[in-house]
C-alpha cells in the first residue's frame, strides 16, 4: 500500500523482512509492526506511484530506483527515530522506582549502583523490495539476504561488524571501542535499528554515533528465467553456514521434488540446530518463476525429507547415547572406560 494512492497502485510489487532483535524483543516487534505503515507515508514512494503516468518503463529507468533506494533508506532512519522516542517515554515510566531500588542497593553493598534501563533492546533489519524489474535489499545489521541466479549464490547484502575498518572508525571517532569485536566490548553489530544507549552523544549526528541505522542497500535487475529464490536469514543461521552451503542445501531439496517452502526452511533450521548454532534462527524463503524444481521426483519427495530426517535423529540419540554411557562410564570404571564409551 502507499498512502493516498489506489489499493492495487503497486499490487505487482513485494516487500520480505527479517528483524533480528537483541537485548530483549521489543526493538525487533516495533520494527516488524511499522515498518510497512512508515515505507507507504514516504513521499519517494508516493513520487514513485506517479511515474507510471509519465511512461510504462519510468518505474525501471535510475530515476525509479532511485527513489526506492530513498524511500527504503529514509524509513530505516525514521523507525530508528520513532523507536528510541518510544524507548525513552518506556524508560521514564518509573524511572523514580528503579532510582530508589538502585540506592537501597547500594546503601546495602556499599557499592554504588546504576539505575537498569527498562528497555534498552535493538534490532538488525534485512528488508527485500522486489519490483517487475528488480531486487532491491537494505541491510543494517549481521542478519542477510541472498539471491540463487543460474545455479550460483549472489549476496545482496553485506554484514556489518564493529570491526570492520570503516564501522570501527566511526566508532571510535564516537568516543567508543571495539574489544572482542564488540563495541564497548558488548555490542556485536555496528548497525542496528534501537541501541539507543550506543546513540545518545548529543554533539554528534546520527549518522556519526557509536551504532547507527542507515541500512547499505544493493540493487539487482531481475531476470526471470535465471533468478530461482532469495533467502533472508539472520546471524543464528550463517553462523553455521556460508551463503554457498545454505544455498546448495536448499536446492538439493528442491531437485529431490520438494515443493512446501515451509518444510525446506524447517529442514534448513534444524540443520543449523545440529550444526550447534547457538543463536536463535529466522529464516524466510522466496521463490521466484526460475525456481528449479524436479517433478519427476514428487512421488519420492516425502520419503527423501523423512529419510533426512531420520538420518539426524539417529545421530542426535547416538551422540546422546554416547554422552550418557561415557558420563556412567567415567563415574565407574576411570578414564580407560570412559576412552572406549566415547568410540561407541
Amino acid at each position: 500500500p502507499v498512502e493516498g494512492q489506489p489499493i492495487d497502485c503497486l499490487s505487482d510489487h513485494s516487500l520480505f523482512a527479517v528483524f533480528d532483535g537483541h537485548g530483549g524483543q521489543y526493538a525487533a516487534k516495533f520494527c516488524a509492526a511499522h515498518f510497512l505503515r512508515i515505507l507507504s507515508q514516504r513521499a519517494e514512494l508516493s513520487s514513485y506511484v506517479q511515474l507510471n503516468k509519465i511512461g510504462a518503463k519510468s518505474r525501471c529507468d535510475t530515476n525509479g530506483i532511485s527513489l526506492l533506494k530513498f524511500a527504503l533508506g529514509n524509513s530505516f532512519l525514521q523507525i530508528d527515530q520513532e523507536l528510541t522516542e518510544k524507548q525513552i517515554q518506556i524508560n521514564e515510566v518509573n524511572r523514580k522506582e528503579r532510582e530508589q531500588k538502585a540506592q537501597a542497593k547500594a546503601d546495602a553493598t556499599g557499592v554504588p549502583q546504576p539505575v537498569l534501563l527498562a528497555e534498552r533492546s535493538g534490532s538488525t533489519s534485512v528488508v527485500v523490495l522486489l519490483t517487475p524489474s528488480h531486487i532491491i535489499c537494505a541491510n543494517a545489521g549481521d542478519s542477510r539476504a541472498i539471491l540463487r541466479r543460474g545455479g550460483k549464490v549472489l549476496p545482496l547484502s553485506f554484514d556489518h561488524k564493529p570491526s570492520d575498518v570503516p564501522e570501527k572508525q566511526r566508532i571510535v571517532d564516537a568516543k567508543g571501542e571495539v574489544k572482542s569485536k564488540r563495541i564497548d566490548g558488548d555490542l556485536a553489530v555496528s548497525r542496528a535499528m534501537g541501541d539507543h544507549i550506543y546513540k545518545a552523544d548529543t554533539t554528534r549526528k546520527a549518522l556519526k554515533q557509536k551504532v547507527i541505522a542507515a541500512p547499505d542497500i544493493l540493487v539487482y535487475p531481475r531476470n526471470h528465467i535465471s533468478d530461482e529464490f532469495i533467502v533472508l536469514a539472520c546471524d543464528g543461521l550463517w553462523d553455521v553456514a556460508s551463503n554457498k552451503q545454505c544455498s546448495d542445501f536448499i536446492q538439493s531439496l528442491l531437485s529431490h521434488g520438494e515443493t512446501d517452502l515451509a518444510s525446506i526452511c524447517e529442514e534448513a533450521l534444524d540443520t543449523c540446530l545440529e550444526r550447534n548454532s547457538r543463536d536463535n534462527i529466522t529464516l524466510l524463503m522466496v521463490g521466484l518463476p526460475g525456481m528449479k524444481v524436479d517433478k519427476s521426483k514428487g512421488s519420492l519427495v516425502t520419503g527423501a525429507l523423512w529419510g533426512q530426517r531420520r538420518a539426524r535423529r539417529a545421530r542426535q540419540f547416538i551422540t546422546s547415547a554416547a554422552c550418557a554411557a561415557g558420563m556412567k562410564l567415567v563415574g565407574a570404571s576411570g578414564s580407560n572406560t570412559s576412552k572406549s564409551a566415547i568410540t561407541l
